[in-house]
């Protein structure tokens, strides 16, 4: 049998609000596996929040496909200079970080590929597809620390730890705050 190729295509909000159940499926298989496992709350809160985010200023997302089925997607948006991206940092930092400006930082909120296209280079595309146009000077990311496969990829992608944050949900975790420089 025939490995299917992995497709990559672009997608505006408009566009990824057509596939929203697709990446929610995607979400949900992902974060079901350690060292997350995140249940049905967290699916509902990705569609509440994507639904917002795909309407941001400076949204963009890239979908891999492979045989008709979505295998991976990547997605951010343009911080704005009043977001809470900053807020609830454990390890704090200077002003000059946090202090965002229009156009200085965009935010990597998501990069998930389904288990059997991992090692496949499928995640290293997507990102580089997704940051290869960006204006913004910097991104900036989230992961956990225990999720030692995407942080040994981000590192080697050029992505540099700063801080540790937790969301103001009850019971969330520690995450780690990333960030690449884009443009000098």
């Amino acid at each position: 049998m025939t490995t299917p190729i992995v497709e990559y295509e672009a997608l505006n909000g408009e566009a990824a609000g057509r596939v929203r159940d697709a990446l929610a499926a995607l979400y949900t298989e992902v974060y079901a596996e350690q060292p997350y496992e995140w249940g049905p709350e967290h699916a509902e809160l990705f569609r509440q929040r994507f639904e917002a985010q795909r309407r941001q200023p400076g949204f963009g997302l890239v979908m891999a496909r492979a045989g008709g089925e979505v295998i991976g997607l990547g997605f951010g948006v343009t911080l704005q200079p009043a977001t809470p991206w900053w807020q609830n940092l454990i390890t704090p930092l200077p002003e000059e970080v946090t202090h965002e400006h229009p156009g200085r930082t965009w935010a990597l909120v998501e990069l998930l590929v389904r288990a059997p296209w991992r090692r496949q280079h499928v995640a290293r595309t997507l990102h580089d597809r997704l940051l290869s146009h960006r204006t913004e000077r910097r991104a900036t990311l989230t992961v956990l620390p225990a999720a030692a496969p995407a942080q040994a990829a981000y590192a080697t992608w050029g992505w540099r730890k700063v801080a540790q944050k937790r969301n103001p949900l009850p019971g969330s975790p520690i995450f780690d705050v990333m960030i690449k420089e884009l443009r000098r």
